[in-house]
């Protein structure tokens, strides 16, 4: 009898064990359903990439909520292959209202595709109202450039020449090649000026750039300068440590900033983070003018630097703020010159840090209030937007605000969209063998698990 009531009673086991894996089945597959339909209603998407490929980047988010007028993304491109840009495109209509996307197949739409020029497929154009330009690729940064010159038009930077100053088409590590293509993607046409051939700045100057000089201006240039930036001119210097130039330091002076002949230490332990040396400042420190806000909690690093002083006495008319300090572990060697090739702190010579390696200024108007307020804005290095430096954390967004500010455009100043990157994994031939062991372990033990459980419940 004993022997029949456990036959009677294993069936009803297997019976409800087979039940209870039918309701846990229908439970997971219906919080799969449930999760999949809240992300469509509510478009929420996770993105765990290192460079967040497939998220807006600050400033792309900041432009699209400051719009005032509607966009629309046209893509122009075959039926079956408009997905591919759907998930992009997609991002900036959620972010913003006054957004939409058109998908337009050009074979069967041939007089919307000839209206706007379309010479391929893929192609993507951002138009508001009767004007519209075509974005130079389908990434981020493309489109957002594009709807920037679409919005705010080209400005003219004029760089001077004439004094030993960085090279704009080179791509050497010292070279600015890789910031003139900066600023021509955010629709700046770069153009050079030797002063003392012309005597003038140009009418159509929106902003000047003295980049890296190795020999002092002369007072004619500097009183011109001086008289470019009072009448509400904007001008961007980019200096170096170890050059003397007593005549661009009076400008200065005239400003209410004293232009310090030394050159920055920085001795602060976390720096060796980024593997740089003491002459390397890495700033983490910034002050309160827009410029630096968005880089708060970024880093940048300033080579060869020397400093600022901000004067304390009331100037009429001149306001200057400290933009990037050094570390309290940093100093100034004064004196400082290109063939000294050991630093060390001097007591009652050199200078204490924290120290401020770059500043703004304005200059008012005056009480008539009919010129434009002028501004500067100047750096220890000019290094900091040199090929080899400028992809380094926050230094290219650092320089970039800098000309938005000069330039007026504030609401342009922000995290500017990283380029995508390849991620690869580099293993050495012993790291790779053991990875394939551990590969082909963990099935094995799953397997012998398996069996063992299997033999226990027989």
């Amino acid at each position: 009898m004993a022997d029949n009531g456990h036959q009677q009673i294993r069936p009803r086991n297997r019976v409800l064990r087979g039940s209870n894996f039918v309701v846990y089945l229908i439970v997971v597959i219906g919080i799969i359903v449930l999760a999949n339909w809240f992300a469509n209603q509510h478009d929420v998407h996770w993105d765990l990439t290192p460079n967040k490929e497939f998220s807006l980047s600050a400033q792309t988010l900041k432009i699209l909520k400051g719009l005032r007028q509607p966009v629309t993304l046209y893509v122009f491109d075959r039926a079956d292959a408009l997905k591919a840009r759907k998930d992009l495109l997609g991002l900036y209509s959620s972010a913003s209202s006054r957004v939409s996307v058109r998908y337009v197949d050009p074979d069967r739409d041939p007089g919307l595709a000839k209206e706007f020029g379309v010479r391929s497929y893929g192609s993507i154009y951002v138009a508001a109202g009767t004007r519209h330009l075509e974005a130079e690729s389908a990434t981020e940064q493309a489109i957002t450039n594009s709807l920037i010159r679409l919005l705010k038009g080209t400005k003219t930077m004029y760089f001077v020449q004439g004094h030993g100053e960085r090279n704009l088409d080179s791509a050497d590590r010292f070279g600015y090649q890789k910031l003139k293509q900066s600023l021509a993607s955010e629709d700046s046409d770069v153009k050079t000026l030797v002063l003392l051939q012309t005597m003038q700045i140009p009418a159509d100057c929106s902003l000047l750039v003295i980049a890296g000089p190795q020999k002092d201006y002369l007072p004619q240039e500097v009183d011109l300068i001086e008289k470019y930036v009072q009448g509400g001119g904007r001008v961007l210097f980019l200096l170096d440590a170890g050059v003397d130039m007593p005549n661009l330091a009076k400008l200065f002076q005239d400003e209410n900033v004293t232009l310090a002949n030394d050159l920055v230490i920085d001795q602060n332990p976390v720096s060796q983070i980024f593997g740089t040396n003491p002459s390397m400042p890495l700033i983490l420190k910034y002050g309160s003018n827009p410029i630096v806000q968005p880089l708060q909690r970024t880093a940048t690093l300033f080579p060869i630097s020397r400093s600022f002083e901000i004067g304390k006495a009331y100037k009429q008319g001149v306001t200057v703020d400290s933009l990037c300090e050094t570390s309290a572990q940093s100093y100034g060697v004064m004196g400082f010159n290109l063939q000294m090739r050991e630093v060390s702190f001097r007591a009652g010579k050199d200078i204490k840090g924290p120290l401020t390696v770059a500043v703004a200024g304005t200059v008012s108007a005056g009480p008539g209030g009919g010129k434009k307020e002028g501004r500067f804005v100047a750096v220890g290095t000019s290094l900091l937007a040199s090929n080899a430096y400028l992809n380094f954390q926050g230094n290219r967004d650092l320089v970039m605000n800098m000309v938005d500010w000069l330039a007026a455009n504030e609401d342009l100043i922000s995290i500017r969209p990283k380029p995508q990157e390849a991620q690869r994994l580099n293993l050495t031939g012993r790291q790779m063998s053991g990875l394939m062991v551990r590969t082909a372990a963990i099935p094995l033990i799953i397997i012998i698990i398996g069996i063992f459980v299997w033999w226990s419940r027989r």
